[in-house]
């Protein structure tokens, strides 16, 4: 399952942005938002920013998220690996 996460600039090289999310940082591309500065927030997906968002709007989704892991914890069924909302996947 892949999920819009939200991030936080750490750098930026060219149409690259270094990104955090969930303690894990990577290179997305950042093509469509040339204004994109180191400490901003931004939602990603499939490696790329989508856009630039503001840090109550991040914590707001990671909030959310993290809500959603503890529903999927409680509904797993005993023994069950439960899906992660936010960190998931290899790529967002």
């Amino acid at each position: 399952m892949c999920l819009a996460t939200p991030g936080r600039v750490i750098a930026l090289n060219g149409a690259l942005a270094h990104i955090e999310i969930d303690g894990r940082a990577d290179w997305y591309n950042a093509l469509a938002t040339p204004e994109l500065a180191p400490g901003d927030w931004v939602v990603t997906h499939a490696h790329m920013v989508v856009e630039i968002i503001s840090e109550a709007a991040a914590l707001d989704m990671l909030d959310a998220a993290a809500e959603l892991d503890s529903l999927f914890d409680e509904l797993a069924p005993a023994g069950a690996k439960a899906p992660r909302a936010v960190g998931a996947s290899d790529g967002d």
